[in-house]
């Protein structure tokens, strides 16, 4: 069996997702990629339908189906209902489509896959303060270092007197950065970095550092520390020096960003070549 997929000349999404299609099925079976339709391939796979199908070839065609550009069925072409078989993006347009396209002449395949590259956001944890003695937790931010959950976070420390827990963290293998020209007319664009603002003080009269992430509307991880808690509210408190309670927020964190990832974890285009050759084969078949 030879699949040929037509895909656009122009339009870089239509043909990244044609081309992973095509990467992933020529290790199931033989099959061309094209910009035109081959009269002579046993099945037409258009990527998409709206761009590239627009009569029957002769042979077998199956239609990729993204989107009407109006929503509303008069906006549909109505040569395409002579796909043999029509692979939906989005249950939204299967249940369009149902209402006159036979069911069993349509799925709904979901193109995507995770790449290396997009792997989880790592969250960036900013330190705005000098450390280099204990009250202010440069021990702390060390022993932080040593828990699973940070290597999930990257760090900012804006300030002197970090280079043991930096380098700490760095050993680990941590993304860790730290800004010590402490001029301070460069701290708006570096709160620009962080996603958070954490304190590991063990006691503080401020610090100053809550009220500028405040202003900057960056959520605050503090120790019960100074101000925090009766002069300002913040988004989380811990107790000074208490790991548990720290790592117990940060797991907080990061749960819905993994809750989300796991959305789209199942999606592959290995799967959607091998749906497509399933397709193609009982099409095949009966006809």
């Amino acid at each position: 069996m030879i699949i040929n997929i037509v895909t656009v000349r122009s339009g870089w999404i239509l043909q990244k997702i044609a081309q992973r299609i095509f990467d992933e099925l020529t290790k199931l079976c033989d099959c061309t990629i094209t910009h035109e339709p081959d009269p002579t391939a046993d099945i037409n796979f258009y990527v998409d339908v709206g761009n590239c199908y627009t009569r029957k070839t002769g042979g077998i065609d199956i239609g990729l189906f993204t989107h009407l550009d109006l929503d509303s069925v008069e906006a549909l072409n109505a040569s395409w209902l002579s796909l043999d078989h029509i692979f939906h993006m989005c249950k939204r347009y299967y249940n369009v489509f149902k209402d006159w396209y036979p069911a069993s002449k349509m799925d709904v395949v979901f193109p995507g896959e995770i790449s290396e590259g997009f792997a989880l956001k790592k969250p960036c944890l900013g330190i705005f303060q000098r450390g280099g003695f204990v009250g202010k937790g440069e021990v702390f931010m060390q022993e932080l270092s040593e828990q699973p959950i940070a290597s999930n976070f990257s760090f900012l420390f804006v300030g002197s007197g970090w280079e043991p827990a930096v380098a700490r963290l760095g050993h680990k293998g941590i993304s860790v950065d730290n800004i010590t020209d402490e001029d301070y007319e460069k701290y708006p664009d570096l709160y620009n970095k962080i996603d958070y603002l954490l304190v590991p003080s063990l006691w503080e009269g401020g610090p100053m550092s809550i009220i500028e992430a405040s202003a900057k509307g960056i959520p605050i991880i503090s120790s019960n520390v100074g101000w925090v808690g009766t002069d300002f509210i913040v988004d989380y408190i811990y107790e000074p020096n208490n790991m548990k309670q720290l790592t117990n927020i940060l797991e907080d964190i990061l749960a819905p960003l993994q809750k989300r990832r796991k959305r789209v974890e199942h999606l592959s285009y290995a799967y959607y070549a091998k749906k497509l050759l399933e397709v193609s084969e009982r099409l095949s078949n009966e006809a």
